[in-house]
């Protein structure tokens, strides 16, 4: 059954305070990452590209934009911001692995000038730049995300794009989402890699979920450890992608990701990719960006390990058009949230917003 807003109740989330974070009317700025650093320090990477008048996933100058908050938030150190991933950086998911040791998954296209397909390689395309995928890679910063050296830099695999953050298992393995097309004939899959040495060397892929002729192709998965061993997955799929099919799937491994169960639709209507965070009560948090109308960011709970997705979705921030989503949530405390996206501002220029807010004390709809 889809989960749409006639069977759901619908609430602005709890204690909300909203924030413009970064804003330039020359750039398309979009899917950030955030993570908690400690202390009131967080860092946060998105994707920076010069802004057009269509939207492009591809742009010879696109980078990955890496800056961070002294107050939780509240203020950004722009004038100090960083780069890597120049020449098609997409998305570079966060992982803060301790000690100063931050991680990330990297996602990154080849793109060449519009006129020079044919010398760069690459088929022409009709409404991007002429691009390849240049697949995915492990990056690794040893000093809280201030310099990110080229030696620390590994390809994980050339053929896939991460776009959920990795995650790190209570036994230390490094578990890497992402997608692509993992054996020749095959469609686009849901694809998951391990490292067991910090990022040095990846096995993989492993198939979460495969896509199939005639029916669905999966992409942007979202991983979480509900348990030692145990992994929830959810994932969008891309042949609906606005409408009554465009929902989430989801399904869960037992040992540890090398064997999933079959995907289930859990009816929850998107368009773009589900983000997962494990709180610290147990309860798991999905975040998403709605869009169809109403057009907005979402927050729903799970209190039964991601089977069942409560009667209510809390709503971090309404938006004029589909053109948002790409979550990303720290929590501060027992239910201080911080939450991260893009979207749309009234100028219609593409940028980062964040949005504080508490968690609802539990799913029914008569306690907030």
């Amino acid at each position: 059954m889809t989960l749409d807003d006639t069977c759901l109740i619908i609430r602005p989330a709890p204690a909300l305070r909203q924030i413009d974070i970064y804003f330039d009317d020359r750039s398309y700025s979009a899917f950030p990452h955030v993570i908690f650093l400690g202390g009131k320090e967080l860092l946060m990477a998105f994707r920076q590209a010069p802004s057009e008048d269509v939207i492009r996933h591809t742009h010879p100058r696109s980078v990955i934009t890496v800056m961070r908050s002294y107050d939780l938030g509240a203020t950004w150190d722009i004038d100090n911001a960083t780069q890597l991933a120049a020449g098609g950086g997409q998305e570079f998911g966060l992982l803060n692995l301790g000690n100063g040791v931050v991680g990330g998954a990297l996602a990154k296209h080849g793109v060449a000038p519009m006129a020079e397909a044919a010398r760069a390689g690459f088929p022409p395309q009709h409404h991007e730049y002429p691009y390849g995928r240049n697949g995915g890679y492990w990056a690794k910063s040893l000093n809280y995300g201030f310099t990110w050296q080229p030696e620390d830099i590994h390809v994980v695999d050339l053929a896939a794009m991460p776009c959920a953050a990795p995650i790190q298992l209570q036994d230390g393995a490094i578990l890497l989402p992402a997608y692509g097309i993992s054996e020749r004939g095959a469609l686009q899959s849901s694809l998951l890699y391990r490292s067991t040495d910090g990022g040095l060397a990846w096995s993989g892929p492993l198939v979460m979920a495969a896509g199939f002729g005639n029916g669905r192709t999966y992409c942007e998965p979202s991983i979480l450890e509900v348990a030692p061993g145990h992994l929830l997955c959810l994932h969008r799929t891309e042949d609906n992608k606005v409408g009554p099919g465009s929902t989430f799937w989801r399904n869960d491994s037992r040992d540890g990701g090398q064997t999933w169960s079959a995907p289930e639709d859990t009816g929850i209507l998107s368009g773009a990719c589900p983000r997962l965070l494990k709180l610290t009560d147990s309860r798991l948090l999905l975040t998403f960006g709605r869009r169809m109308p109403p057009c907005g960011i979402r927050a729903m709970l799970s209190e039964d390990g991601g089977k069942t997705w409560g009667d209510t979705a809390w709503v971090l921030r309404e938006l004029p058009n589909g053109n948002q989503g790409y979550t990303s949530s720290v929590q501060f405390d027992s239910d201080s949230m911080f939450t991260v996206s893009y979207g749309e501002n009234v100028a219609g220029i593409t940028g980062i917003l964040g949005a504080w807010w508490q968690l609802p004390r539990n799913l029914g709809s008569s306690e907030i």
